[in-house]
């Protein structure tokens, strides 16, 4: 068979082109590395990345010049005419919106759960009348049509598919939590996405599988939110006389672990931003440089201090280059008294990074610098 070569020449609007469909990737899909590789399958795998961030964000234009039939890569600025034609990523904007979103939805799916568990609430049992075919045939081994007859059930039904959504929207709003971080870390913004009350209806559902029905009582509101004043009555103590580190075993909600080895933490819900508390409190302390104009959260994660909460281990050191900056690793008192930690606190099992892939202490602490960057703290 013989082999042809097709041949094909770029337009002038193919510019305007990636760049719709990097912005699409983002905002539609909420895939950024999908958005970023759009720039550099285009440049041949030569596209630096400070340069896809740029292109994303809609700071640089790409231009064609169709007679050397070659991207151009200029700044946005200097092409104000073309502005409207060039799409350009909002992402204060874009998360504001999400968040809007977001809890519009969280609200209406929990009114639906909650007027759906009503009626298994007080059901000690539930009754179906099967054929004597299906029973016959689940006897013999063969569950199909047993199955088929209890998916026939309308009200099951309902309850089946409402989970199923409830858990693709958790699913979805984390991600998008996650991603704002991500976000945040790429651009040095700070975007706050508060996923309280998404958590708030996770635990309904974890609740319902163990038929907690507790969890859906009206008081419920009113603990979540004793809880959240309460914590931030203590906080509000403890950082009044100053920030001071403490002890990692003592199990604290959240806290974060300098490269020497000092520990700051407090307890608390999720709510009460305990990572950023502890962030601000130590930047008043002069803990953090006062001349740095970054996020206290941002200039930790950059200067090699772990995020912690519960079991799950957050670092960020190892992304520095993104922002040309100098990578950092964990130090050996951070793996050694993070080992100590999880093995005493949480059973030996910890959750690393944003994905928080659970491997056990051991191993952590046996995984070189390099590997635990590549496999569990980089996007």
């Amino acid at each position: 068979m013989e082999t042809q070569t097709l041949h094909f020449r770029v337009g002038a609007d193919m510019g305007i082109t990636l760049m719709q469909i990097a912005s699409e990737h983002f905002l539609y899909e909420n895939n950024i590395d999908k958005a970023l590789s759009v720039f550099n399958d285009s440049f041949g795998g030569g596209c630096p990345e400070e340069l896809q961030l740029a292109l994303l964000k809609g700071d640089k234009l790409i231009l064609v010049d169709e007679e050397e039939q070659t991207f151009v890569v200029v700044d946005r600025s200097e092409y104000m005419h073309l502005d409207s034609i060039y799409p350009k990523v909002d992402f204060v904007k874009h998360f504001k919106e999400k968040r809007i979103q977001m809890d519009k939805h969280c609200s209406d799916l929990t009114e639906s759960l909650d007027m759906l568990v009503s009626k298994f609430r007080y059901r000690s049992s539930y009754r179906m009348e099967f054929s004597t075919e299906a029973v016959l045939k689940f006897i013999y081994g063969n569950d199909e049509d047993l199955i088929e007859e209890l998916q026939e059930d309308e009200e099951l039904n309902q309850m089946r598919f409402l989970i199923k959504i409830i858990r693709e929207f958790i699913e979805t709003s984390f991600k998008l939590a996650e991603l704002s971080r991500k976000i945040n870390n790429l651009y040095n913004l700070d975007i706050s996405f508060d996923a309280g009350k998404v958590m708030t209806l996770a635990q309904k559902v974890q609740g319902l599988a163990t038929q907690d029905f507790g969890l859906f009582l009206e008081e419920v509101e009113d603990n979540v939110l004793s809880g959240y004043l309460e914590a931030s009555r203590d906080i509000d103590e403890v950082l009044s006389k100053g920030i001071e580190p403490v002890d990692i075993m003592s199990n604290y909600s959240a806290g974060w672990l300098s490269p020497e080895g000092k520990y700051y933490a407090l307890n608390g819900e999720i709510a009460n931003m305990l990572h950023n508390q502890i962030a601000d409190a130590l930047q008043e302390a002069g803990i953090i440089p006062a001349d740095k104009d970054d996020n206290p959260d941002v200039w930790l994660e950059q200067a090699g201090w772990v995020k912690i909460h519960d079991n799950n281990v957050q670092f960020a050191g190892c992304l520095n280059h993104r922002i040309s900056k100098t990578n950092v690793h964990m130090t050996d008192i951070q793996k050694k008294m993070i080992y100590e930690y999880i093995a005493l606190c949480h059973s030996g099992i910890v959750r690393l990074g944003w994905k928080m892939t659970k491997v056990s202490a051991a191993r952590f602490q046996m995984t070189d610098d390099l590997m635990l960057a590549k496999n569990y703290f980089e996007f």
